[in-house]
């Protein structure tokens, strides 16, 4: 679509321990209220901050302390819960950040990406239950994508073949330790 790159990741793309599930443009979405989500390398003891702000706006729509996840993975944020609302076509910021401990010197763990609110998109909400993910897909909308199949692994777990799909779409977005990570639980039947 013509815009920069701008998903920043924690490490290098290949070996990256924090990434925002995000394209490296700015991803659409159809709702006003979406679900984010994040991967985090399982073992980490830190809280992570997530935060949500229109481009180059200060304060922020939402910033949040959350509470550690040693057991990592696929992490997310609903929206709704905060009461957040997005404008369409507004641009917006939204990351995550370990927060540091007080020993440590490293600079924090940081991944970031831009997400727009398009609802001039057809109405992919009425497409059958197991294409929307794939519609999304092919019609650009990264951030539905994510969040159907997402929905469908939380509501007919163990999900081995969605969290295969679901690796197969982040993969496809260059989030490699991700798309690994969701392989793994398949291996493991998580």
């Amino acid at each position: 679509r013509g815009a920069p790159a701008r998903r920043v990741g924690g490490g290098t793309r290949s070996i990256s321990q924090l990434s925002v599930l995000a394209p490296d443009h700015v991803g659409r979405t159809t709702q006003s209220r979406p679900r984010l989500y994040w991967y985090i390398n399982p073992g980490f003891r830190n809280g992570v901050r997530f935060r949500l702000a229109p481009v180059g706006a200060t304060p922020p729509l939402l910033e949040i302390l959350l509470p550690p996840q040693p057991n990592g993975g696929i992490q997310y944020l609903d929206l709704e819960q905060y009461n957040v609302s997005l404008e369409p076509g507004t641009h917006y910021e939204w990351g995550v950040m370990l927060e540091p401990f007080a020993h440590q010197r490293l600079p924090p763990l940081l991944s970031r990406g831009l997400l727009m609110v398009d609802d001039s998109a057809p109405a992919l909400g009425l497409a059958p239950t197991l294409e929307r993910p794939y519609l999304a897909a092919q019609q650009g909308y990264w951030y539905d994508a994510v969040d159907w199949i997402s929905r469908r692994i939380e509501a007919e777990p163990p999900g081995t073949a969605l969290r295969l799909q679901r690796a197969s779409l982040i993969e496809q977005g260059g989030l490699h330790s991700a798309a690994l990570y969701e392989r793994e639980m398949t291996q493991t039947g998580r």
